[in-house]
């Protein structure tokens, strides 16, 4: 409880201190979502904005020049990351991975981004697009949803709850029939802009026409009329979201150094605003309370495996998104090197694969045993959380 109440106190530090800059560690350590007793729903959603903001706000450098081509849906563009420079926030892309992927090759000692890869290999592997570094906050904590935002996915199915009493079509099977406009159009104003009004932090705003997903971070500011109606143009939510702009869009000055972000840790909207831009906001059940939180686990279907082949037979499953897997092989030094490496991202993250078979891995068809050491397989799922379900010596 002790760092969930440290949690909450930066939290409210961070976006009540108008003007000043959002200072984040350089180089931030491996984060962790965990709970230390039961979390209530303020506290899930507390975390589901901490873990989206660490994916802005993680800063890093690089020692080699990159190249990264934007590879979102309007354009396409290309951003120069360079030597000397300081970058905070993950790189925009479709790959739709997380931090803990970015953490594989992230020097916490440095703050490097260290991809041993190409440019061209870097945009498949690392970094989010809007709806997704919000959905990996929401995994963070959350494992109800079960289907994506591409662009607004709001199918029952999925697993999304609708925020304030607006209605659409239950019977859809795809973001294609129920647009948000849609939605906008077949509710009267009055619904929507009590719905804004309910939001709370970590609830989704999402729109179509925008191509955009936001999170909300504080409740919205909501301001009445004579008559009781809500002031939409004076009402409005504060939010954080990963942008398609890229590392030249967003930049502060701390400490005389200028750090340039692919995201944006605090803005504001009217709901004047996001009416026109036919924003609806959605939210989770374990925000609402309508299913309780759990804890992360995994297992294997052979925890007292022994032999390379029964390793690549090996079938694990998690409650929580993967985000990692790991091979790693520790030679008689005690000294660590990966073999395999399974990073996880779109479809995956938001749990319609939460079981992986290692037989996909092409690096251990290639494994011989060799004597002297040990294999331990690692597990990273989208809660922070490492599990090591099996070592043996070959």
């Amino acid at each position: 409880m002790k760092k969930l109440l440290c949690l909450a106190l930066c939290f409210v530090m961070m976006i009540s201190a108008t003007g000043c800059a959002y200072k984040v560690p350089n180089p931030m350590q491996y984060p962790d979502y965990t709970f230390d007793s039961p979390p209530d729903t303020m506290e899930l959603r507390m975390m589901a904005v901490q873990a989206m903001r660490d994916i802005l706000c993680i800063q890093w450098c690089t020692e080699t020049e990159i190249r990264y081509r934007k590879s979102g849906p309007v354009n396409t563009k290309t951003f120069v990351h360079e030597p000397g420079n300081t970058y905070a926030g993950l790189l925009y892309s479709t790959a739709n991975t997380g931090i803990f992927q970015f953490f594989e090759y992230y020097n916490t000692k440095t703050g490097c981004l260290e991809y041993p890869g190409t440019s061209d290999e870097l945009k498949l592997e690392l970094g989010s697009s809007c709806a997704d570094a919000l959905l990996w906050g929401w995994s963070a904590v959350c494992n109800s949803i079960t289907g994506g935002f591409y662009p607004v996915m709001m199918v029952p199915k999925n697993g999304y709850l609708v925020v304030g009493d607006y209605t659409y079509n239950q019977n859809v099977q795809s973001y294609n029939e129920m647009p948000s406009y849609a939605i906008i159009d077949n509710n009267p104003k009055e619904l929507i802009m009590d719905a804004y009004a309910k939001t709370l932090p970590a609830d989704a705003l999402v729109s179509t026409p925008d191509n955009h997903a936001m999170m909300v971070i504080e409740a919205p500011v909501v301001v009445y009329l004579a008559d009781g109606s809500i002031d939409s143009a004076n009402s409005y939510i504060m939010i954080q979201d990963q942008r398609a702009g890229g590392t030249t869009s967003f930049s502060e000055v701390v400490d005389g150094q200028t750090i340039a972000y692919s995201g944006r840790i605090s803005a504001k909207y009217t709901f004047d605003t996001l009416y026109e831009k036919d924003y609806i906001p959605v939210t989770a059940a374990e925000f609402t309370g309508e299913k309780p939180y759990d804890k992360a686990s995994v297992t294997v279907n052979d925890p007292n495996c022994s032999t390379l082949e029964q390793l690549r037979n090996m079938t694990i499953e998690s409650n929580y998104p993967l985000a990692v897997v790991n091979v790693i092989s520790i030679d008689a030094n005690g000294k660590e090197s990966v073999l395999a490496r399974t990073l996880f991202g779109g479809a995956s993250m938001h749990g319609v694969a939460r079981t992986y078979e290692l037989s996909e891995m092409d690096e251990l068809e290639h494994l011989s045993p060799a004597g002297g050491r040990k294999i331990k397989l690692e597990v990273v799922v989208s809660t922070g959380e490492r599990f090591y379900p099996i070592e043996f010596a070959i």
